[in-house]
């Protein structure tokens, strides 16, 4: 159960996909809804996501039915939220403390994405009563072919053909740190050097307008792509010297795991809860999320720190950030959860 399967919501859409494939690939059947109240009449729910209709339905079916259950919170319980927003964070606390902490604890498990995201889910609400269990996240193989994808977003966009370019792909939105990402690259870009913003454009949201307006002095250096989908999207992430990610608050990352899986070094901030991860693996770098943090990712990219990290990525992905090995610890818990309703 998903609140929205649009990919243009985010990585929540798209990780409740790949699980879906990564299931059918080991055998197993699976149905998304995100109709509200769906009819459930065995088997095991997965509902993504809190505070929507999806956790409460799997709750009432476990009333009701007695059918198991697990969360999976997609950093909606990451503390960064109760900063930013405060007011917000005072009535979610009102609905934990109604409903929202009781779907939790009589979940058969809330499985967290990493590591990280166990631990700073522990300081957002009170009281914190659940079985944790970190099953990861990741993403599948990289689809199509790889130099006909890259030759597909060359053609759709020439300015990149022959071009060092950095890629930054996700959201236009304050948490992400973009307006961090341009002041770096304004600072310190070389004259051929080009900035690829792989991002869905609403030209009436104030943030795109107020980036626009304030780096205008470089904007024939800077590539508003609007969101790519499908071989252009894959085209650009093969193309990329660099994929860069400065996010004040990123549970997991999918685009970092899609960029690993094509051997694309990844530049990050330590609030990208990956970045254990990446720095085990050395698979790209991992600073503060501040100004200067992002001025060292610009500045390790135009040094041409990065290279040599491909096969690292690859690597990172294969032992890491693959779906599979997320969906078969999920087909665990299915067995464990189902075996204990049978007995």
């Amino acid at each position: 159960m998903v609140h929205s399967t649009s990919l243009q919501t985010g990585g929540v859409a798209k990780s409740t996909h790949d699980l879906s494939e990564a299931f059918f690939n080991l055998g197993i059947s699976s149905q998304t809804s995100e109709k509200t109240n769906p009819e459930v009449s065995g088997g095991v729910i997965i509902a993504h996501g809190l505070w929507q209709w999806p956790g409460v339905s799997a709750y009432n079916n476990w009333k009701k039915k007695q059918i198991p259950y697990i969360i999976f919170p997609h950093g909606m319980l990451d503390p960064w939220f109760k900063k930013a927003y405060p007011l917000k964070h005072i009535k979610k606390q009102l609905y934990w403390w109604w409903k929202q902490g009781k779907i939790l604890e009589h979940a058969h498990a809330v499985c967290f994405t990493t590591e990280e995201e166990r631990k700073l889910a522990q300081k957002t609400f009170w009281p914190y009563r659940c079985r944790e269990i970190v099953t990861g996240l990741g993403v599948g193989d990289p689809p199509g072919n790889d130099r006909n994808q890259v030759s597909n977003f060359n053609t759709k966009f020439p300015q990149t053909r022959g071009k060092k370019f950095l890629l930054y792909m996700g959201r236009i939105h304050p948490k992400k740190g973009l307006d961090l990402l341009l002041k770096a690259f304004a600072r310190q870009k070389n004259t051929n050097d080009l900035l690829v913003i792989a991002a869905p454009i609403s030209e009436d949201d104030a943030f795109y307008k107020t980036l626009r307006k304030d780096f205008k002095h470089i904007e024939k250096q800077v590539l508003w792509t609007d969101m790519l989908e499908g071989d252009l999207k894959w085209g650009a992430l093969r193309a990329a010297d660099c994929l860069i990610l400065p996010s004040h608050q990123e549970n997991y990352g999918m685009v970092v795991a899609e960029a690993c899986s094509v051997g694309t070094p990844v530049l990050i901030s330590n609030k990208v809860n990956l970045y254990h991860e990446i720095l085990e693996y050395d698979a790209g770098m991992v600073e503060d999320n501040t100004q200067r943090g992002i001025d060292q990712l610009v500045d390790h990219w135009v040094r041409g720190s990065t290279q040599g990290k491909s096969q690292n990525a690859r690597k990172c992905f294969r032992d890491k950030l693959h779906i599979s090995k997320t969906a078969e610890k999920i087909i665990g818990l299915f067995e464990e959860a189902t075996s204990s309703t049978d007995s």
